[in-house]
């Protein structure tokens, strides 16, 4: 080994010994409890239990029963990952393909089995984990180069699972590094890795043990590192999306040369966070695999706590079994003894003296075998030879339950009860109790769940953030076609990163590089749950409805809701019905379907009933084009007369306006010689009044005046 790979190593290990010795007892008291909780009779490991052995013992742990329920309570409201565009150059569509994409991963890498036994082992324990990785479709053919994303379970995380020991987030997003702890025996590590198993005999002086008896164990170790470089961001003056180009990407220079010769201009140039992801694999002894540049910028590890909280600076985790663990051994241990009480003799068995029952030892040894109706002793006599009694000396006592012991089952059982939440009074339905008061019960138990489901809820989101990351950079092929999942679990096919015009410039459909997204997780019923509360409110609604057309779109919605023997074609008949109906939209098969039927119908040649019925149609067409020319004729005949009627009604119009412009003008005239004559009249008055009238005698004071003032004297006075 080089000593490059030397250091490599020794880093590996000494950062893996940390993270043990920060984690060991947190993680060493999850696995005590998942043990307690589902290996049978670990409650009884130490000096009480020893106590009990050879004796009967009582392995009830109702604190399973209460683990069990929460699961099943997570497990009827399953958690579903939702995108949601987060920037300009995401949108809706692109969203929604990518839940499609995330669904079709689930199924393809059976996620179920990782989800599940994360929840159980966190629950329990208080300590899960989910692990991502990207492999390639087809790992044993030559020509598949496409990767898909798939999430896997991790067993036993708090044994095999160490974290960064800085790390403060609950997702561990601000983690630098993770390591996944494998166990193997020393043949299977050797055919694996082509490695001798002897460097792990060599180890000295480390916390954590690379040994396990006959096994040895293999670490996968990731370590995420951030380095800052610059980033050029382009912009086209025409619009279209913006291009981010990174100074460490291998044609740098060649794509920022062949973005501005497409006329892109540089919009700024700044220093960002680049993360990148390195994987190794390593044993005691050495550094066996390097995995490489990991895809995405997270670490692919996803963590589940059940109860967490930090004291005194150290992480500590908590499931539901911790708190009970006492008060379910206390419980047992005294139900044991009281087994034991209970197992031994009840009669109480008369004493005898051995001569009483001397030659008669078989026959009380098989009483209750015999069943006989007497038994029989010897006599006793004393020292004269008198018979002095025939009876036993004495009689046993049956056991008696110590009244400590009954006060003890009792309150353990309520202590139980009290810390795992009564889960049995949840589940007892109750005559005469309203519906009201079941789920207010109902709702006190749930309660006891929400804290795992509100913890499993961020894990899942996570799982969402975790595998986006990595499905930017592993789905990039140009135009590829996946399928998807819908939402109701319907296949789909989905092309990422088609090409398209929008604006005048190149883009993108289902650019999974382009946008941003926001990860959530939406808490709900499993979809079968889902759809049987569709069909009962379906149902109700049925009986209230009186118009035909929605009766039977109802009824349609119920049929294709059904699941079950035989069901199929019932519910692929109401299907299309109602697609038929606009109510439901075709998928892609189905559209393809309708699309191929309505084809052969327009190539079927008609039968001789359709046949007949297209001739009787032609002559009925023929007779009504008939019937249309006959109307039109008469139309145009109308439209003659009417043309001549409105001639003869234009000449008079215009006979009548000459008429009326003649009587006009006549009028005129009247008018002017009625004005002329009234004129004349006002003449002659006038000048017949002047005749009449006599001329005034002259102001001789005023003549003299007149007179001065022509010759230029004073007038006189008194004149």
């Amino acid at each position: 080994m080089s000593k490059q790979n030397d250091k490599l190593h020794q880093r590996l290990l000494e950062r893996i010994d940390a993270d043990y010795d920060q984690s060991h007892d947190n993680q060493r008291q999850s696995y005590d409890d998942r043990r307690f909780c589902f290996v049978q009779g670990a409650q009884w490991d130490g000096d009480i239990g020893r106590q009990f052995e050879g004796r009967p013992k009582f392995e009830f742990n109702k604190i399973q029963l209460s683990v069990i329920r929460i699961y099943n309570e997570w497990a009827k409201n399953r958690f579903t990952v939702e995108f949601r565009p987060q920037n300009n150059a995401a949108d809706t569509d692109t969203a929604d393909n990518l839940q499609e994409l995330f669904r079709a991963d689930e199924r393809d890498s059976n996620a179920d089995e990782a989800y599940s036994t994360a929840f159980m082992e966190g629950i329990s324990g208080g300590i899960g984990a989910i692990l991502l990785e990207a492999k390639y479709d087809d790992e044993d053919g030559d020509d598949d180069e496409y990767q898909r994303i798939r999430i896997k379970p991790i067993f036993e995380a708090d044994t095999m699972v160490y974290w960064d020991a800085n790390a403060r987030r609950y997702d561990k997003a601000d983690a630098k590094h993770v390591t996944i702890v494998t166990t193997m025996s020393k043949k299977q590590f050797e055919a694996k890795y082509n490695k001798d198993v002897s460097s792990f005999d060599e180890l000295q002086g480390y916390r954590f043990d690379w040994r396990d008896g006959d096994n040895v164990r293999v670490a996968e170790h990731y370590e995420l590192t951030e380095r800052k470089v610059e980033v050029t961001k382009l912009v086209h003056p025409d619009g279209g999306e913006p291009v981010k180009l990174y100074e460490d990407d291998e044609d740098f220079d060649k794509q920022l040369s062949d973005y501005m010769v497409q006329g892109y201009e540089i919009d700024f140039v700044k220093k960002v966070k680049r993360k990148e992801v390195k994987g190794y694999v390593l044993s005691g002894g050495e550094v066996v695999e390097k995995l490489g540049v990991i895809a995405g910028e997270y670490l692919p590890v996803a963590p589940f706590y059940g109860k967490r909280m930090y004291v005194s600076g150290r992480e500590v985790t908590q499931g539901h079994v911790g708190l009970s663990r006492d008060a379910q051994i206390a419980f047992n241990l005294k139900m044991s003894g009281l087994i034991d009480l209970a197992s031994r003799p009840q009669d109480e068995i008369p004493i005898f003296t051995p001569a009483q029952i001397k030659n008669h030892e078989s026959q009380w040894a098989g009483k209750e075998v015999r069943r006989v109706p007497y038994l029989t002793i010897n006599a006793t006599k004393d020292a004269q030879g008198n018979i002095i009694g025939v009876g036993p000396q004495a009689y046993t006592k049956a056991p008696v339950i110590p009244q400590a012991m009954g006060a003890l089952i009792e309150s353990s059982g309520a202590l139980i009860g009290e810390l795992t939440g009564n889960q049995s009074n949840g589940e007892q339905l109750v005559s005469n109790v309203s519906t009201e008061a079941v789920e207010m019960v109902q709702d006190k138990v749930d309660a006891q769940a929400y804290i795992y489901l509100d913890n499993f809820s961020k894990t899942i989101a996570h799982v969402g953030r975790i595998w986006l990351s990595m499905a930017q950079v592993v789905y990039d092929e140009e135009n590829r076609e996946m399928s998807g999942v819908s939402h109701d679990d319907s296949d789909s096919k989905v092309v990422i990163n088609k090409p398209t015009i929008k604006d005048g410039q190149l883009a993108y459909q289902n650019d999974m590089q382009g946008g941003k997204y926001k990860v959530t997780v939406d808490i709900g019923e499993a979809f079968t749950t889902q759809r049987d509360k569709t069909i009962k409110r379906l149902l109700n609604l049925v009986p209230m409805i009186q118009d035909p057309q929605q009766q039977s779109a109802l009824l349609n919605t119920i049929l294709a809701n059904q699941d079950g023997e035989g069901m199929h074609d019932l519910s692929r008949y109401a299907r299309k019905n109602l697609i038929n109906m606009g109510i439901v939209e075709p998928d892609e098969q189905e559209a393809k379907e309708m699309e191929a039927a309505q084809q052969a119908a327009a190539n079927q040649p008609p039968d001789a009933q359709t046949q007949y019925f297209e001739a009787e149609a032609e002559k009925s067409n023929a007779l009504a084009e008939k019937a249309k020319a006959d109307t039109q004729k008469t139309l145009a005949e109308t439209d003659e007369t009417n043309a001549g009627t409105a001639k003869i009604m234009f000449e008079l119009q215009q006979q009548f306006e000459q008429s009326q412009a003649a009587q006009q003008q006549s009028m005129q005239q009247i008018f002017m010689m009625l004005e002329t004559m009234q004129q004349s009249q006002q003449q002659n008055e006038q000048q017949i009044k002047q005749e009449v009238t006599p001329q005034p005698e002259p102001d001789m004071q005023q003549m003299a005046q007149m007179a001065a003032m022509q010759e230029g004297m004073p007038p006189m006075e008194g004149m």
